[in-house]
C-alpha cells in the first residue's frame, strides 16, 4: 500500500495541467483543489477535484466537489464529473478542455448546475436523471415540486441559495441529448479506465457509480453516498420515489459491498459482478471529497452496523 500511495500524491501532471492548477490553486479564486496522478498504461490520469468556496457564487452548504478527468496521450483528453459549479467556463478555460464527456451521477442541482460550460459535449446519465432533468420540471410525476420553499424536495434539510433555485429555473428542461447509462448499458472510456454504470441502491434512486482501475489504484466514484461532516460519516438519505426504510435498506446493501461483506440480498448476475468489482477501493471519490478508504473502513463498518441496527428495531418494533 506504501508503493500505491506514493503514486497517486500528485506528482506526474502534464506541464499544461501543472500552469492550470497554479492558476486555479490562487487564493483570490476561493477554490478547494485536489489533484492526483494517476499512472494508468503508457500515461498519467490527472485526477482533478474542484469545490467552490466563494460565499457569493456558490451553492452554499450544497455545493460539491466536481470532478475533472484529463490525460494526455497524443492528444489532451477530458472528462467532468458532476458538473456542479456554477460560472465554470473559465474553469473549462483554465484546464484547457477542448472536448471532454459529461457524466451526471445523479439528478440533485449541485450535480449538473454548471452544465451550461459544456452544453455542446456528449452527456450521460441514468435513465432517471435523465427525465427528471429533461421531462420532471415543476411539479414532477411524483406530485412533488423539485423545489420548495427554497429546497429541494426529496428530503434536502437545509436551503439552497436563491440564486440556485433561479438558475435551476432558468436551466430546466435540459434541451441537450443525454445518452443513457445503465448495468446493461455501461458508460466505458478506455483513454483512462474509467467506467460508469447504474446501480439501484444509493442517497437516491437512478445513481450512477463509477470506477477507475489504474496500474496501482481503485477509486470509486460514489457520488453522495455518505458525506463528511466535522471529520464524521453520515448519510443523508433522500426519499424522492422510495419509502425512507427502503433507502436505508439500499445504502446498507451498498455498504456491504465497498467493505467486501456478503450482500444478503438477491440480485442478479450483472450487479453482483458490479458489486463485486466495487469492494475494497483504494480511494472513495465522494460528492463532497476524496477519502483513503482504508483510513475510514472502520467508521464505514460502524455507520453500517447502526443502520443496520436501524432497520431492524425498525421492523421489531413499528407497525
Amino acid at each position: 500500500m506504501n508503493q500505491r500511495k506514493a503514486k497517486i500524491t500528485g506528482l506526474g501532471h502534464s506541464p499544461d495541467t501543472v500552469k492550470a492548477l497554479e492558476l486555479l490553486n490562487k487564493p483570490d479564486n476561493l477554490l478547494q483543489v485536489i489533484d492526483l496522478a494517476v499512472p494508468y498504461k503508457d500515461r498519467v490520469v490527472s485526477l482533478i477535484g474542484i469545490t467552490d468556496r466563494d460565499p457569493e457564487r456558490n451553492l452554499g452548504d450544497y455545493q460539491n466537489m466536481g470532478y475533472f478527468l484529463l490525460t494526455e496521450n497524443h492528444e489532451r483528453k477530458a472528462i467532468v464529473i458532476d458538473p456542479g459549479l456554477r460560472e465554470s467556463e473559465w474553469i473549462r478555460d483554465a484546464l484547457g478542455i477542448q472536448k471532454c464527456d459529461v457524466i451526471f451521477t445523479h439528478f440533485h442541482l449541485d450535480h449538473w448546475i454548471g452544465y451550461e460550460a459544456f452544453s455542446e459535449e456528449r452527456f450521460f446519465a441514468s435513465p432517471l436523471c435523465k427525465t427528471v432533468l429533461t421531462q420532471m420540471v415543476g411539479v414532477e410525476r411524483t406530485g412533488k415540486s423539485i423545489f420548495m420553499e427554497g429546497r429541494l424536495s426529496d428530503y434536502h434539510r437545509r436551503p439552497v441559495p436563491l440564486r440556485a433555485v433561479n438558475d435551476a429555473e432558468r436551466l430546466l428542461p435540459l434541451r441537450e441529448s443525454i445518452s443513457t447509462v445503465t448495468d446493461m448499458i455501461p458508460y466505458y472510456n478506455s483513454d483512462f479506465g474509467l467506467e460508469f454504470f447504474e446501480l439501484p441502491y444509493g442517497q437516491t434512486e437512478g445513481t450512477l457509480y463509477g470506477l477507475l482501475e489504474a496500474d496501482e489504484a481503485k477509486i470509486l466514484f460514489a457520488s453522495d453516498l455518505f458525506v463528511m461532516i466535522n471529520k464524521r460519516i453520515m448519510v443523508e438519505p433522500h426519499y424522492a420515489f422510495k419509502p425512507a426504510i427502503m433507502v436505508i435498506k439500499d445504502i446498507i446493501s451498498i455498504l456491504r459491498a465497498i467493505l467486501g461483506k456478503s450482500l444478503q440480498i438477491q440480485v442478479d448476475e450483472v450487479t453482483e459482478r458490479y458489486l463485486e468489482r466495487i469492494a475494497q477501493p483504494d480511494l472513495l471519490a465522494m460528492g463532497h471529497g476524496v477519502f483513503e478508504f482504508s483510513k475510514y473502513q472502520s467508521e464505514i463498518a460502524h455507520l453500517l452496523s447502526e443502520l443496520e441496527d436501524l432497520v431492524r428495531i425498525y421492523s421489531e418494533h413499528i407497525i
